[in-house]
């Protein structure tokens, strides 16, 4: 029930087996390179953000703290030799290449130095201010530029800041005139231009969830708490305090299932000190504030699932006997055509289409203990979900 997808998983372990790289290579630039591009890919594959080092510590730490380095983190741990050099280079010339005939059209070459020496450059193309090209390569490679007689490239020095200024800019607009070869060096540019590695969240726009209806949020409401009334009005039972605490661990230890709920439902880890925070993250399907993490197909289906969809799930999961089938999208579509309180149901035709997109939220339950990993509702799950959907429905977040 895992929210990776088996795209995901093969490139995981093709980057595994690609680290071992990182003990033949000699200097730090390398290094960013080869992280750079990893971060990257694992972007543009909707990889939940801030997951990768996770999938990875057990196998690969040292690539694992690269990539957590990469992302704004402490320098890695190693000993590798260009671990110590990681960050110490410094800005020496930027050359501003321009030809007269085409002013919109920008190459900015950034010369880096390390020890005094030079040591690598990053060239950045800028087409009417957004990126057209990043590539990180050997010092030298403006080296002659303005020499050549046949052409009428302008090259001349420029002042950091406003070339940082330029390439900041740049760095929030869209990535969708690079190449994948640039794209791979989005992250670099990013870390080196002081804005922290978010992966490739530019490169498509934002897609706004849809309006919701607070009257149809308020009858679902109704509609839970009169037909679950003695769950409704019941304390919470000890197992509950057990989940809130497997919840948290799974958090501190960086699951990315977990780390997705919390998006997803718009929770702090601060948030967790109490129930109240885990009926959000149980609830957080029912009423997301951020599904960034998720593919094109599973935010379409995602948002297909209406309030009324999820009170007939919630009244199936609370009333579901013990030792059944593991739940899955099938199971939940089932629960809405039978709840006697809900008197749309579900057409044939549409059935595995919802059934999908339930799926695609099941491991939101089992990583808060709602469910177990047989997919069955636990004696915690039966108390969280009704409280879950009633708090979420009914709150401003």
């Amino acid at each position: 029930m895992s929210s990776l997808d088996d795209v995901q998983r093969r490139f995981i372990d093709e980057l595994l087996a690609s680290a071992s790289i990182l003990d033949s290579i000699d200097s730090a630039a390398q290094a960013e390179a080869w992280v750079s591009g990893a971060v990257a890919e694992w972007a543009a594959l909707d990889g939940p953000p801030g997951t990768l080092e996770t999938a990875i510590a057990d196998t690969a730490p040292a690539a694992a703290a690269l990539v957590r380095w990469m992302g704004g983190g402490p320098l890695p741990p190693s000993s590798h030799p260009w671990v110590d050099d990681l960050g110490r280079h410094e800005l020496g010339r930027i050359l501003r290449l321009v030809r007269p005939s085409a002013p919109d059209e920008v190459g900015l070459i950034f010369e880096y130095e390390l020890d005094g020496e030079s040591d690598h450059d990053v060239s950045v193309s800028l087409v009417d201010g957004e990126l057209f090209a990043i590539t990180i390569g050997p010092a030298g490679l403006a080296d002659g530029l303005d020499d050549d007689p046949e052409t009428d490239l302008v090259v001349e020095e420029m002042d950091e800041p406003i070339a940082s200024n330029a390439v900041t800019t740049a760095l929030g607009s869209s990535f969708d005139a690079l190449s994948p070869t640039s794209e791979a060096n989005v992250p670099l540019l990013q870390r080196r231009f002081g804005r922290r590695p978010k992966g490739l969240a530019t490169r498509t726009a934002h897609r706004p969830l849809p309006d919701r209806n607070a009257e149809d949020d308020a009858w679902c409401v109704s509609v839970v708490r009169s037909a679950l009334r003695t769950i409704v009005e019941a304390d919470a039972p000890e197992s509950v305090a057990t989940a809130l605490r497997w919840f948290v661990g799974r958090v501190d230890a960086h699951d990315p299932d977990a780390l997705t709920l919390l998006d997803v439902a718009g929770v702090e880890r601060g948030d967790l000190a109490d129930v109240s925070g885990l009926l959000h993250c149980v609830g957080g399907y029912f009423k997301p504030m951020d599904l960034s993490a998720h593919t094109d197909a599973q935010f379409e289906g995602l948002t297909e699932l209406e309030p009324v969809d999820w009170a007939g799930v919630v009244l199936g999961m609370a009333r579901r006997t013990e030792h059944r089938p593991p739940l899955d999208g099938n199971s939940l579509v089932s629960f809405i055509n039978r709840a006697p309180e809900i008197t749309s149901t579900i057409p044939k035709s549409d059935a595995p289409r919802l059934a999908w997109a339930f799926e695609q939220m099941l491991f939101a339950w089992e990583v808060t203990g709602a469910i177990d990993s047989d997919g069955q509702v636990t004696e915690a799950g039966r108390w969280l979900l009704p409280h879950a959907f009633i708090t979420r429905l009914a709150s401003s977040v």
